[in-house]
């Protein structure tokens, strides 16, 4: 089910990283001459890695940038901190459908999907209560009671209509699309997609802990992990992708090593941005239905085979909890779970118990 490969989780990262944009770095790998190409930038607010294996060093070298400059694209696209056509939709509401382009008509319907199947816990017209927290705010503000309810009556995905033959979508007045649970996910599904284009085989898009691993991971030793079956010819030569999850108050401690291969990891959790007023925490994954930080888990790492699925699925899960977040995991193929509860337990879907 999962094939070989390693790697350490990368830590998540600070919402204002400012890191450069350099062309992508490339040197030989000594295993099977193979060239490694890599990557660092900012986008979307976080760190991102791109990394590529070729036997050719060119094609390794063009498919990193590539796959850079198409999360940014994504990016300019889906954005709702500056001029967007997402932006552009919001400042509609009230005035009809209105066609935008059919990349965001398929990702808002791929959302609502995603509000359907999980009761409305991952909902992306969340946008007009988001707007009332501010987490770089010193000293911190918590918005008043009255302010909030004021923000829901504007959110609820059910009445978002989208027509997918004319891509056309309708936002009642009031009403904001916000696309950070999910749009960083589909940046590294559509990175992951350039890479593959290129013909690359070996590669892996990480976007501050939204990632996506391809093949094989050519630097690591071969897998020594033993099981009851003998290994196959790929598992003696073959290391696996080594995802390690980290307990979200305690980042030394790792609660789990996942070997994957084409396969997404996303961990979403109130540790990402937060501040504390009076000795209790407020952090931004918001619960659609109160407007209040969720408080359903710590922090969730799903297992998909899709990046933009794992991350709503993950945000979904801090708000549901774990008995009814699990409960909706295992009806999903193809899709685990790591839940994080409010007491710091660690709870597993049963594919991961196997």
């Amino acid at each position: 089910m999962l094939i070989p490969l390693l790697l350490a989780f990368l830590a998540q990262v600070d919402t204002q990283t400012t890191t450069p944009h350099p062309a992508p770095s490339v040197a030989q790998v000594p295993t099977g001459g193979f060239y490694h190409a890599r990557i660092e930038a900012a986008v979307m607010g976080t760190e991102l890695v791109i990394e590529a294996w070729h036997r050719d060093e060119l094609t390794a070298k063009r498919a990193v940038a590539a796959a850079e400059k198409e999360i940014r694209r994504v990016e300019d696209v889906m954005t709702d901190w500056r001029a967007s056509p997402l932006e552009t939709l919001n400042a509609s509401a009230g005035r009809g459908p209105q066609i935008v382009p059919k990349e965001l008509t398929h990702l808002i319907a791929r959302s609502l999907e995603f509000g359907n199947i999980t009761d409305g816990a991952f909902d992306i017209t969340f946008g007009s209560v988001g707007r009332l927290w501010n987490f770089k705010t010193d000293p911190p503000v918590v918005p008043t009671a009255q302010d909030l309810n004021s923000a829901l009556q504007h959110v609820g995905w059910q009445r978002l209509k989208v027509d997918l033959k004319k891509s056309t979508v309708h936002l009642p007045a009031g009403m904001r699309i916000g696309l950070g649970g999910v749009a960083k996910g589909y940046g590294v599904d559509r990175a992951m997609a350039v890479l593959l284009k290129h013909g690359i085989e070996h590669g892996l898009v990480n976007a501050g802990g939204d990632l996506k691993a391809l093949g094989r991971d050519l630097k690591a030793k071969p897998s020594t992990r033993t099981n009851s079956q003998p290994p196959t010819p790929e598992q003696q030569t073959a290391p696996l992708w080594e995802i390690t999850i980290k307990h979200p108050r305690n980042r030394d401690r790792f609660i789990a090593k996942l070997p994957i291969s084409n396969r997404s990891v996303v961990t979403s959790g109130d540790y990402e941005r937060f501040f504390e007023v009076d000795g209790k925490r407020f952090h931004h994954i918001l619960n659609p239905a109160t407007g209040l930080p969720a408080t359903g888990c710590m922090s969730a790492t799903i297992v998909a085979p899709d990046a933009a699925m794992a991350d709503a699925l993950a945000t979904a899960m801090c708000v549901m909890g774990v008995e009814r977040g699990l409960a909706l995991i295992e009806k999903i193929k193809r899709v685990d779970a790591i839940l994080v509860s409010l007491d710091g337990k660690v709870h597993l879907s049963s594919g991961l118990l196997k």
